[in-house]
């Protein structure tokens, strides 16, 4: 079989095999089929589902609320850390000020105390020096008189160093462990707010929901696929070329799709041509028959299309006729 005959078997084939070949005027079609980008939604966290807010063929924007898993432990949790965090908060603000009026006012009152206390015991000192100089008052009662002087003294400096203390905020270590409490406690806050976040899962894109696998009041189980979303304006046409034609399916190129239920075909534009070949016969070492090689082609359907499938579905790629092109 020469070349001229490997030729015409090919596209014989090709007619007998596909769709839309006429008498006289033969269309030929390759044979592909309906493919889009999906994304699997999967639940971060495990939760029975709550509430289900999208259904099978509903149309959703990045962002959109997909379905709410329970979260009332996760809410407990919350409210616990924010109680953590209100006290360590309380007790930092608490030490990083002195005591309260009261306490202040009540060391004050010892302050004066002891201060009287000093000066009655000078007085007392005086007397009793007075009396020892003209011999009604021993030595030793006199030096009784001074060690109460210097009592009453380290009671006045014992007062006004307590309250000194009281005036003044904590020390640098204690106020550095109790903001070192704030954050921890607020970093409790956040993780339990991330958790409690994740039990409300938003479409991470925009499309159409294709399949729900888990309904309200069943359990997820984390990282299992809940549902999936067929990305917008990514369907495409996956069909493969013979070689004799692979120079009018360049990326870029306009062509015709024919699908069931369409009044016309769909336009589509290449994106994509594998490199590699394939053979689809199993004489496929033949020389005369190496136009049977075939390229894995890709050619997104127009996002204006009216008339489009799911994916999945078989369609034809129009063969423009010999000298004209697919517009």
């Amino acid at each position: 079989m020469n070349r001229t005959a490997a030729t015409t078997a090919v596209a014989a084939g090709l007619c007998l095999s596909l769709t839309g070949c006429l008498e006289g005027a033969p269309t030929l079609e390759l044979p592909g089929y309906v493919e889009a980008d999906i994304t699997a939604v999967a639940t971060p966290v495990a939760g029975t589902l709550q509430q289900m807010q999208v259904k099978e063929g509903q149309l959703v924007k990045p962002g959109d609320l997909l379905y709410v898993l329970e979260s009332a432990q996760e809410e407990a949790k919350l409210a616990e850390a924010q109680a953590v965090k209100a006290q360590a908060a309380a007790q930092s603000r608490n030490l990083s000020k002195g005591a309260r009026a009261a306490e202040i006012e009540q060391l004050r009152a010892k302050v004066r105390y002891a201060e009287a206390q000093l000066e009655q015991a000078r007085t007392q000192l005086r007397r009793t020096e007075q009396l020892r100089n003209n011999g009604f008052v021993s030595d030793i009662q006199s030096l009784q008189e001074r060690t109460q002087v210097q009592l009453a003294q380290a009671q006045v400096e014992d007062a006004n160093a307590a309250l000194r203390t009281a005036q003044q905020a904590a020390r640098e270590d204690e106020r550095a462990a109790a903001d070192a409490g704030v954050d921890a406690a607020a970093a409790g806050v956040a993780q339990v707010e991330w958790l409690l976040k994740q039990k409300q899962v938003t479409a991470p894109v925009a499309g159409v929901v294709q399949e729900l696998y888990v309904r309200q009041g069943e359990y997820a189980q984390p990282g299992a696929t809940t549902m999936t979303i067929l990305h917008s304006d990514t369907l495409r046409v996956r069909f493969f070329v013979p070689n004799d034609l692979r120079p009018q399916y360049l990326p870029g190129a306009k062509v015709k799709v024919s699908i069931s239920g369409c009044d016309t075909p769909l336009e589509a534009t290449i994106t994509r041509v594998s490199a590699r070949p394939e053979y689809t016969q199993p004489m496929m070492f033949s020389q005369d028959l190496r136009d049977r090689l075939s390229f894995l082609t890709e050619a997104r359907l127009a996002a204006s299309s009216t008339c489009t499938a799911p994916p999945g579905t078989p369609v034809g790629v129009l063969v423009p006729q010999q000298g004209k092109q697919a517009s």
